[in-house]
């Protein structure tokens, strides 16, 4: 196999970064959630996180409240990389990784075909 045809992406082949990445715990059910919790919880969860900034940044001086209001976005920012990450390995090995079935399109095209003829004469 040559460097110019695609295949199936592994995490071994990976540069170390990407590798790093996929190594964060905490967010695999993040990979499978559905709209609610994309429309409804971290819209939610953002609000909330805007309004505890702000507290920050008025309760505490100048550099401690500058590092407490970067860590919350510092952290959401690192799971949506990894989320989207996955979620790119998993839509890439999907569509252009081994299949798991034989694509035989001839014989389908073929069997079409031959249907098609059934439906023809019947119909006449």
């Amino acid at each position: 196999m040559s460097e110019s045809e695609v295949r199936e992406i592994r995490e071994r082949d990976l540069p170390w970064f990407y590798r790093l990445i996929l190594k964060i715990p905490g967010a695999e059910f993040l990979e499978n959630a559905g709209g609610l919790f994309w429309a409804i919880i971290v819209p939610a969860f953002l609000t909330m996180e805007f309004f505890l900034s702000l507290f920050l940044i008025l309760s505490f001086p100048f550099p401690v409240n500058v590092i407490l209001v970067s860590i919350i976005p510092s952290a959401a920012l690192v799971l949506f990389v990894k989320v989207t990450l996955k979620r790119f390995i998993n839509w890439w090995n999907a569509n252009f990784g081994e299949s798991r079935f034989e694509w035989n399109i001839e014989k389908a095209l073929d069997e079409y075909l031959s249907m098609l003829g059934r439906n023809e004469k019947e119909k006449s």
